[in-house]
């Protein structure tokens, strides 16, 4: 803070970062809302031509009896999914009335000719079929909602589809379709480096429970960085801090700018998931040259003695700086310049 910018103008410049954050906000509903709109205009069946030519003149046989005949096994676990239930009890349109063939598209002339391959339409990660088209499939009806950002998203521009993380076939988890039965090893099967730290000792509560990856992430896309549900790193964040969020008086432009500049989300070695040790992290900004770190007298310390006789042992222990600059996330204090109240 330079010098003559006191409380006053670190309020006004608060109140306008908070009338820029609440526009972009509101910006982003109207264009979240208008994207909303599209994806529900261009929900539809699948041209299952586009996908597989030899499907041409194909028609839907409509009955699942007819499916049984030859699989008869898979129809009996896939009774147990959440797809089955729906289809077969609360339908929301035609095409899940269709059973097998929502997913598999009009079979007749798999039924005629069964042992020709072409006429087969296998959804499985490693059958002929590309992620994309595999996809297409998923969001006949998952288009909407949390998914709604699918399209453009890291995941989907990473070549990850549906197929990686649900398996349809058969219930694995309690929800969700998930491929395995504890949520976030779905993830860490490719984050193996937010598993690694996910066990050190500072972590997220995952292991715990109290927590899963998509407390914070959405795996199918969000208008934020990283898969993020809000659009920023703190907004997240304030999602459980929220007393963090300020605007405050005094503010601590490092933390202001972005929590993970001083703290690592997944998992640390370190207190608070710290990315260094407080003596460490504060001097990666201010060198100590700028703060020397001594030993002080009960004298220098806030609410100290008036004078060394009064109180001649008392020091500071520790020697760690928030043992005086304790508000580091911000203050509202009027004398709260150096963070200390």
């Amino acid at each position: 803070m330079s010098k003559g910018q006191g409380p006053n103008f670190l309020f006004e410049r608060g109140r306008i970062r908070e009338i820029f954050r609440r526009s972009a906000v509101l910006i982003g509903m109207v264009a979240t809302f208008g994207l909303f709109a599209v994806a529900a205009e261009a929900a539809g069946p699948v041209n299952w031509v586009a996908i597989n030519p030899t499907m041409a003149d194909s028609e839907y046989v409509g009955d699942v009896k007819v499916c049984a005949k030859c699989h008869e096994e898979y129809i009996h676990t896939f009774e147990k999914t959440t797809h089955s239930k729906r289809f077969t009890s609360h339908p929301e349109n035609p095409l899940q009335e269709r059973y097998c063939e929502a997913c598999h598209g009009p079979q007749s002339k798999h039924v005629q000719r069964p042992r020709v391959p072409e006429f087969r339409l296998s959804l499985k990660a490693d059958g002929p079929l590309t992620q994309k088209q595999r996809d297409s499939v998923c969001l006949q009806c998952h288009e909407k909602g949390e998914r709604m950002h699918w399209q453009g998203s890291l995941h989907e521009m990473s070549n990850v589809g549906c197929s990686n993380c649900h398996y349809l076939s058969e219930p694995r988890s309690a929800k969700a379709l998930l491929v395995a039965k504890d949520p976030k090893q779905v993830c860490t099967q490719c984050h193996k480096d937010k598993r690694a730290q996910l066990m050190k000792s500072s972590h997220m509560p995952l292991r715990e429970g109290k927590m899963t990856c998509t407390s914070c992430h959405n795996p199918h896309g969000g208008p934020g960085p990283s898969l993020l549900k809000t659009e920023s790193v703190n907004d997240t964040c304030y999602m459980c801090h929220a007393e963090k969020r300020g605007p405050m008086v005094w503010e601590h432009p490092p933390v202001r700018e972005r929590c993970s500049n001083c703290h690592e989300p997944h998992g640390s070695n370190f207190p608070s998931l710290l990315k260094m040790r407080p003596p460490q992290l504060c001097q990666s900004c201010h060198s100590e040259v700028f703060h020397p770190s001594w030993l002080y007298s009960g004298t220098n310390l806030p609410g100290g003695p008036p004078s060394p006789q009064e109180a001649p042992s008392q020091r500071l222990v520790g020697k760690g700086c928030v043992n005086c600059h304790s508000q580091i996330h911000g203050s509202s204090h009027p004398s709260g310049a150096r963070f200390q109240r």
